[in-house]
């Protein structure tokens, strides 16, 4: 209704071929939101004329009573048009009243209100009956409606059609009316007339709104829903509506502004409403969610053999057979999180493969391995470094000379990226060979993954379910449980505390500032400045790694979807109990790709053969390019019953998110940082996606739900929080090439490359250089360009987006920092290529600048050694850092190729090799965040 009501509003002020041609997705949003009104509507009609006993209220007499002189029913089309004015009118007044009555209230005047509806209400449920019971609350409405209507105000004109009446004097005859006048009331202005409402007529008293005051008030002296026949219809139900949410409020919530500070200020759109004003609603004291739904559900539960479903327990530590389980020891090493995932996947199934396993970072495994357990690692490659949590196990490796795994057996699985051809999957070959070399026996051939083809998870899948559990069965002489049983295996609660086990060295952080980058109509990026604890450090370069919670909207959408009260407890091994809701919001992916053996599973739930059909057509390509989630594919699916249990079992833990940090210690203070993003809030998070992707088909059973658009877990998370607001970070170290140091930044020419949120790390890199140069320039305030030039070797940055007004991130501070001097800087528009030289991307500026004195790859990259060499560092070698897309990053990699084959006169062969050995060195460094 919300967006429908919108579209409304933005139809008004465009030209009717605009609104058809251009905003075409807005018009079959604009119709489909009719559609789903109406529908509405008609099943609660239908439901009314198939009821056996009729309630006297507006909906019924619509439905069954005839006009006394006709003798004619309303049409159905007329009683679904007036549902839905009804509906519309009562809501807008509503959601104002509600809002603005709490940003109103004095502790005296909430107490006095509260005690009036407990003394009603108890602790019981509200009927009709108790509205009339509450003149309190009544007046508390009527007097927020008094300074704040929710009509603006209304137009009269004079009545009398004798000119001989003109001009007409009103206002004590201050004010002459000529015939054809118009006269616009502002009803604010109205009612705050002292000499009606007294000299406090600007302050909030309800007092003056009970009903011996309320009605003796002068005809006309209040009229929040407007006047005459153009009044709002639904100002009964509004005010009845309005009555039973605040009494509600009051007798189940604790308020408090969520913004201590905020001031009060009105948007209009159909109505008048507050304004960015949010309250922080708690249970009150000694409340259960059971209860209060209980309250709102008018006294009446739903069945708890329907709604509880089977109760989330873990069997006890045996086998199919009842032989105890074998140990067994899994390790990871991983910055993203993606081994770590992965580590825990293969965890949450091997007690149905009969072992109890333990999952550790590999750092923490030097001291855990014993021969007689069976040791599987999963590890990435960072440029052919080990991951942060890996670095002291594959050190501890290389240096053993006595091997502690006689007798051991161990798998090794190689996360990886094949665009990095030199070290791809180093650091998983190393460990393997180093544990072969000390004796222990791999179980199965390395499994290798390359991130590039976007299918770890299944590729990890089938190298689990095919070649390593079953030579572990082998080994170990395990059985598995069949299908049917592994079905019943139930979820294993997370016990342990959230942070020391999904971000062991987490710390609380707090939020400072944050600020939003772009226009209204472009994709959504955010500026956000935190402040760290006194333990926590960081140079630039270096990543910000928050533990996010899941979208509130979602994890509801999964308590219905498995008839769940919100308030269901998971039951652990040892009895001890977990909130439902706080588990699928702090501690598992709920967007996480599903994989083919997911599929298998729901596949297994699903009863009819048109479902199971359609479902099996689906490609793992087509999963993986549109993202699709277990969540998606059920509600693609609605027939399948896949039960709970199962649903979390295919669950892998919440990962971290890291983001580049783009502030410098040195600039913002070694305990504060920035962080600069995206808000992913769309159907397909691909930001190369360009139209939508091709809907699944869909069993033809009851209409699913609404899909919600796909909403990035750590970006909305950032987003939703204000000032003060607090969260759980860690500091993660950059990549060992794309860190600077003080000598890098100010002495060796460096060619920045990004695009959008992309500019992160490189702001901090422009920031420490800035504060280096003022440094050098004794202390003053700010650094002279030829101050700069003298004593650093030269800095370009090439930035791209779409509009210089609407997306261009940090213009003004760039543009500062260039007429200092610190650097220059190179924009590529695409929605504006006009004024950028042309260049609609970042990688055709580069190439458009490669010749550029100061500011080219020639200069900086491609000439060699000793080749014109001069003041302002050696030419040609310089350092290249690219951060954003691959796309983009590959585009810009050509770029090079081809500048250096000019150059030099070479062929594309020759200065691919050479490009190879400069990025070897270290010169041609790439962050690629899709």
């Amino acid at each position: 209704m919300t967006s429908f009501l919108i579209e409304c509003g933005a139809r008004v002020l465009r030209p009717s071929f605009v609104t058809d041609y251009v905003y075409r997705k807005d018009t079959q949003k604009y119709r489909e939101n009719i559609q789903l009104m109406r529908d509405v509507a008609n099943q609660v009609i239908e439901r009314r004329r198939t009821d056996s006993s009729r309630k006297k209220d507006l909906v019924d007499a619509m439905i069954h009573e005839k006009d006394p002189k006709s003798g004619k029913a309303l049409p159905e089309s007329s009683i679904i048009n007036n549902m839905i004015t009804f509906l519309i009118a009562g809501n807008f007044d509503t959601t104002f009243i509600a809002k603005n009555i709490v940003n109103s209230w004095q502790a005296m005047r909430l107490r006095r209100a509260r005690g009036e509806v407990l003394s009603v209400l108890g602790n019981g449920v509200m009927t009709a009956g108790m509205i009339s019971k509450l003149p309190y609350v009544s007046a508390v409405i009527r007097e927020t409606l008094r300074l704040h209507p929710t009509a603006p105000g209304f137009t009269v004109h004079p009545l009398s059609s004798d000119s001989g009446d003109y001009p007409m004097l009103i206002g004590q005859k201050k004010y002459p009316i000529n015939q054809y006048d118009t006269i616009h009331a502002l009803l604010p202005h109205i009612h705050r007339d002292p000499t009606v409402f007294g000299d406090d007529a600007e302050e909030f008293r309800p007092e003056r709104m009970l009903d011996e005051h309320f009605n003796k008030l002068p005809k006309s002296s209040w009229k929040p829903f407007g006047s005459g026949m153009r009044g709002c219809i639904g100002r009964a139900f509004a005010l009845q509506e309005a009555t039973i949410i605040v009494a509600l409020l009051l007798q189940n919530f604790d308020f408090e502004l969520y913004d201590s500070e905020y001031q009060l200020s009105v948007r209009k759109t159909l109505t008048v409403k507050p304004k960015d004003l949010s309250v922080r609603a708690r249970l009150r004291e000694g409340l259960s969610l059971t209860e209060l739904q209980r309250r709102l559900l008018g006294g009446q539960m739903p069945d708890p053999s329907k709604v509880l479903g089977p109760v989330v327990k873990h069997e006890r530590l045996t086998n199919a057979s009842g032989a105890l389980l074998k140990d067994l020891l899994i390790c990871y090493g991983s910055n993203t999180g993606t081994c770590q995932t992965l580590a825990f996947q293969l965890a949450q199934v091997a007690q149905s493969q009969g072992f109890s396993s333990t999952v550790i970072s590999m750092d923490e495994a030097t001291l855990k391995i014993k021969p007689e357990t069976p040791l599987v690692i999963i590890t990435a490659s960072y440029e052919g470094n080990p991951p942060d949590n890996a670095v002291k196990f594959v050190a501890w490796l290389e240096r053993l000379t006595e091997s502690p795994f006689a007798g051991c057996h161990h798998a090794v699985f190689g996360c990886g990226n094949r665009d990095w051809v030199d070290t791809f999957q180093r650091i998983p070959k190393i460990v393997d060979d180093a544990l072969v070399r000390l004796c222990s026996r791999p179980l199965v051939a390395r499994g290798v993954s390359d991130a590039a083809d976007n299918n770890i998870f299944n590729e990890f899948d089938y190298w689990a379910d095919n070649l390593l559990w079953p030579a572990l069965a082998k080994q170990y002489i395990t059985f598995a449980r069949n299908a049917n049983e592994q079905r019943q295996t139930y979820f294993d609660v997370i016990q342990s505390s959230r942070i020391s086990k999904l971000l062991q060295d987490g710390s609380e952080a707090t939020i400072q500032q944050w600020a939003v980058l772009t226009s209204p109509d472009q994709p959504e990026k955010r500026h956000i400045k935190i402040q760290l604890p006194r333990r926590l450090t960081y140079t630039v370069g270096d990543y910000l790694a928050v533990l996010p919670v899941n979208h509130d909207e979602i994890i509801k959408e999964i308590l219905r979807r498995f008839e769940l009260p919100i308030d269901s407890k998971l039951v652990a091994e040892n009895g001890s109990e977990t909130s439902a809701y706080t588990f699928l919001r702090e501690h598992v992916e709920l967007s996480q790709v599903a994989t083919e053996k997911n599929i298998r599973t729901i596949l297994q739930s699903t009863p009819d053969k048109s479902s199971r059909e359609s479902l099996e057509s689906i490609s793992t390509g087509t999963i993986t390019s549109q993202r699709l989630s277990v969540l998606d594919l059920l509600r693609q699916f609605p027939t399948s019953n896949l039960s709970f249990s199962e649903y979390l079992a295919m669950l892998p833990p919440l990962r971290p998110r890291q983001y580049s940090i783009s502030s410098s210690p040195t600039a913002a203070g070694s305990n504060n940082c920035t962080l600069t993003y995206s808000v992913l809030n769309g159907q397909n998070p691909s930001p190369h996606a360009n139209s939508h992707p091709k809907r699944l088909p869909v069993a033809h059973t009851a209409a699913p739900e609404k899909k919600p658009s796909h909403l990035g877990v750590a970006s909305n998370y950032l987003a939703s929080l204000r000032p003060n607001d607090r969260l759980w970070v860690a500091i993660r170290p950059g990549h060992g090439a794309f860190r600077t140091t003080a000598k890098d930044l100010t002495q060796q020419p460096i060619v920045l490359v990004c695009a959008g949120s992309g500019i992160a790390p490189f702001r901090g890199f422009v920031q420490e250089r800035a504060k280096l140069l003022a440094e050098k320039g004794n202390d003053k305030p700010g650094i002279s360009a030829s101050v700069a030039r003298d004593a650093a070797a030269d800095m370009v940055l090439f930035i791209g987006c779409r509009h210089p007004e609407r997306d261009a991130l940090y213009a003004r501070e760039l543009a500062s920092w260039a007429e200092m001097g610190v650097l220059r800087v190179k924009w590529a528009f695409s929605r504006a290529p006009e004024r950028s030289e042309g260049c609609k991307y970042v990688q055709e500026r580069v190439w458009n600048e490669r010749k550029s004195k100061g500011s080219g790859l020639v200069d900086l990259l491609v000439k060699g050694e000793g080749e014109g060499e001069g003041e302002g560092g050696e030419k040609g070698k310089g350092k290249m850092f690219v951060c954003g897309s691959r796309k983009m990053a590959e585009g810009v990699e050509k770029m090079v190729v081809k500048a250096c084959a000019e150059e030099k006169g070479w062929g594309l062969k020759e200065a691919e090799k050479w490009f190879r050995k400069v990025r070897s060195e270290g010169r041609f460094v790439v962050e690629a965040f899709d």
